[in-house]
């Protein structure tokens, strides 16, 4: 209901004497107020309808009239009716000048309309309006429950809301990054938010761009709003799966590495909508043991759809406090590592992990060199190689049969504790405190051991070249055991 309404009504006789400022006419009215006190602000609220005789305002000052307008534009009414009659024949000069002064619609009843035939046309047309709104609102939240029983996807129910409502509609997190979204604002700047039912543990709410009042927007979207939360809760809940049947067979040859050929794993890459012969990027996520994983999996999707912004593909798979993301395609020139940092500010005890420009034969080396470096919070790239990738990528049995050959002597002497001492050695560079710190021996025990892994092994463990040898057939044996 808005002031222009009451303007078509030729039952009710009113006419406009002062238009009000632009846009005036179109404010909605959300009750009729009759009032005669000289100031009715306390009693008042925003989009209220005046209706008084000025009774208490027999004046003739003008400045008098200016205040009692400006009062009532502080509030904000939606506009002025004054009923001629006993007190005033006509409109006070002084009020129509304060009205045009303040851009407040003035509206001119006569003696014959009573007030109560206002308000209860007002109200009437008012109830329609809810109940059309209402009834809106239920049919949308119906329609919106049997996509999501269809099983379609939350994109697809937010679509459809963006569609009835004519504005864009998105859902953002606590820290108001958009998760997903819909529609259009139709060049509209005015938001309008709505928390969705979803508990204290992440809080949801959705935007609405393009339209400006809440109370239009509660009845319809209300109802909706709850079946939202529940396919929102179902997407993010820990036995729905976010990715697809071909990604995560995908990743999950990726990280077997063993017993899928090269074409193989180039067919599963065309599968999951890659290609084989580009480069790829990959975001590893690692969560902290007491994190909920409904956060864990929220802020992974926030991170996946930022990346669709700046990658033509991006696929994830997840795991038990893991999340591992797949990119290609990129669109912009920013690094994937700074694409990525801001996803993640407001999440610091997050371990991320980043690789770029890795090709297709060094990708489940480069996923498994960046898992071994989760558990060390904050955002970082992986090095380039470790040992234990270069380890990972010599298959060759009669390499390993030769690490085994050469470091056999040691089991023959002393059990396992030379080649823990050897493996300790190589692993501090020969730190003695460390050493012994980790062993818990003393340094003549340490000294002894040293001289006899030497004499067994007839090597010179001074020797650069003798050690990267010796740490790389360790690295063998421990990786085929």
């Amino acid at each position: 209901m808005r002031i222009s309404d009451l303007l078509d009504d030729v039952d009710l006789k009113i006419s406009l004497r002062v238009p009000g400022g632009g846009g005036r006419l179109n404010r909605p009215i959300t009750w009729c107020a009759p009032t005669e006190h000289m100031d009715p602000t306390p009693f008042l609220s925003v989009n209220a309808l005046v209706l008084t005789n000025g009774m208490g305002l027999n004046v003739k000052d003008y400045r008098i009239w200016d205040a009692y307008v400006e009062r009532l534009i502080s509030v904000p009414v939606s506009g002025l009716a004054f009923g001629l009659g006993a007190a005033h024949r006509e409109l006070p000069a002084g009020l129509v000048q304060a009205c045009e002064a303040h851009g407040l619609p003035l509206l001119e009843l006569p003696p014959e309309v009573p007030f109560v035939l206002v308000m209860r046309h007002v109200e009437h047309v008012i109830a329609t309006e809810r109940y059309e709104e209402l009834r809106a609102g239920w049919e949308l939240a119906d329609e919106c429950t049997r996509l999501a029983a269809d099983g379609r996807s939350l994109a697809t129910v937010l679509e459809r809301v963006a569609a009835s409502v004519h504005a864009r509609i998105t859902v953002v997190d606590h820290s108001g990054f958009e998760l997903i979204g819909a529609g259009d604002a139709a060049g509209g700047t005015a938001r309008t938010t709505l928390r969705l039912p979803s508990g204290d543990s992440q809080r949801f709410r959705l935007m609405i761009e393009g339209i400006e009042s809440p109370v239009v927007l509660q009845p319809i979207l209300g109802p909706v709003a709850a079946v939202i939360a529940m396919q929102l809760s179902y997407t993010l809940g820990s036995r729905s799966p976010l990715h697809s049947r071909e990604a995560a067979r995908f990743m999950e040859a990726l990280y077997e590495d063993r017993g899928v050929t090269p074409g193989q794993l180039r067919r599963y890459a065309v599968d999951s909508g890659f290609d084989p012969d580009d480069t790829w990027g990959s975001v590893l996520i690692g969560g902290t043991e007491d994190m909920a994983p409904l956060k864990l999996r929220a802020i992974a999707w926030r991170a996946r759809v930022g990346l669709e912004s700046g990658f033509g593909a991006v696929r994830f798979m997840e795991e038990a406090g893991l999340t591992t993301l797949l990119v290609q395609h990129q669109q912009g020139s920013a690094t994937l590592l700074d694409t990525v940092k801001p996803f993640f500010a407001d999440a610091p005890e997050l371990s991320v992990v980043v690789t770029e420009n890795t090709t297709l034969n060094e990708l489940p080396l480069a996923l498994q060199l960046a898992r071994r470096h989760i558990g060390k919070p904050g955002v970082r790239r992986a090095p380039l190689a470790d040992l234990a990738g270069i380890v990972q990528g010599l298959p060759s049995p009669g390499l390993v049969a030769m690490s085994q050959r050469l470091l056999a002597p040691l089991a023959s002497e002393g059990g396992s504790a030379l080649r823990e001492t050897l493996a300790s050695y190589l692993r501090h560079s020969g730190n003695s405190r460390e050493i012994c710190e980790e062993l818990f021996v003393h340094r003549n025990t340490l000294s002894y051991r040293l001289r006899k892994i030497e004499d067994l092994l007839g090597l010179d463990l001074s020797d650069g070249e003798v050690r990267a040898t010796c740490l790389l057939a360790v690295s063998i044996v421990a990786a085929h055991g």
